[in-house]
């Protein structure tokens, strides 16, 4: 067979591909059917998708639920509260400056890779008066069956994942990035948690006097949860593996969070390379708002 006859059998064989896959498509959409969400095999071949319009958490005195929408039409499922308000965490946070358990209504969603979707809710609240400038907030996951309509427990116990407040001399934060990737090539999305901190210890400066010393940022090498049996699991064995392609979620609620705010502060920069550092060279991490 000539290298022509060859060229145009395989020019078919891509358009008929492509009429059949149109075709699929056309039907689903007619029947006004929504396709179930899905994630790539391999992390690094394609980045997961986000949404930020799909779910909204409903928050009352006494409850929270997640509101799902799909072809217009909206469902409301009920979250346990202990999921969002650990019992044993809320007596404590009350007696802080501020309240790390104020949710934002919105939510980021992306598809797990298995028919069911991750669900990201963020809180966080900050001081509008007063020299302490503090700050507070947490972030849960969970996953929502678009089968069932039901909402299961994901990843809800990292406590206080954001937060800034002024002592004295020091003004420290810490924050958390949240990646999407498959790590472990399972076919399902991860959750890679990358911390970061700005604390100042004091020095010893003779007997039994210390100095204060200068604020320093650092960052936590990525630390990831793998999707399995249900819910994201801690997993040591990837810790600090930051795969070539990743989704990065973006924040809810804020635009730069408790450490960009308090760096830019203390070094009118929101460059890392720029602020003081516990280590020498790039950090292994740079969030996206801040290229």
């Amino acid at each position: 067979m000539n290298s022509d006859r060859k060229r145009k059998i395989v020019k078919f064989l891509l358009a008929d591909c492509l009429s059949t896959a149109f075709s699929a498509l056309s039907s689903v959409m007619a029947s006004g059917q929504e396709p179930l969400p899905t994630v790539p095999l391999l992390a690094h071949a394609t980045a997961a998708s986000l949404a930020t319009d799909r779910f909204v958490l409903i928050t009352t005195p006494k409850s929270f639920m997640v509101q799902a929408t799909s072809n217009g039409m909206k469902r409301q499922i009920a979250v346990p509260r202990a999921w969002l308000i650990p019992p044993a965490q809320e007596k404590d946070d009350s007696m802080k400056w501020v309240s790390s358990f104020k949710y934002d209504k919105r939510i980021t969603s992306f598809a797990i890779g298995n028919g069911k979707i991750g669900l990201h809710l963020s809180s966080f609240e900050l001081m509008t008066e007063g020299s302490a400038q503090a700050a507070a907030g947490r972030d849960v996951f969970l996953v929502y069956d678009p089968r069932s309509s039901a909402v299961e427990r994901g990843l809800a116990d990292l406590g206080v994942t954001k937060a800034r407040e002024r002592d004295g001399r020091c003004f420290s934060a810490r924050s958390a990035h949240f990646l999407l990737a498959d790590v472990n090539r399972d076919g399902f999305n991860d959750i890679g948690l990358v911390k970061e901190v700005i604390e100042c210890r004091d020095v010893p400066s003779g007997r039994n006097e210390y100095k204060p010393s200068k604020p320093l940022y650092s960052q936590q090498p990525v630390r990831w949860y793998v999707f399995r049996s249900g819910r994201w699991r801690p997993d040591p064995g990837f810790r600090g593996k930051l795969p070539k392609e990743f989704t990065a979620l973006p924040l809810i609620g804020m635009e730069l969070n408790p450490v960009d705010y308090v760096a830019h502060g203390l070094w009118k920069s929101h460059d890392p390379a720029k602020w003081d550092s516990r280590s020498s060279g790039p950090v292994p991490y740079l969030p996206p708002y801040r290229r």
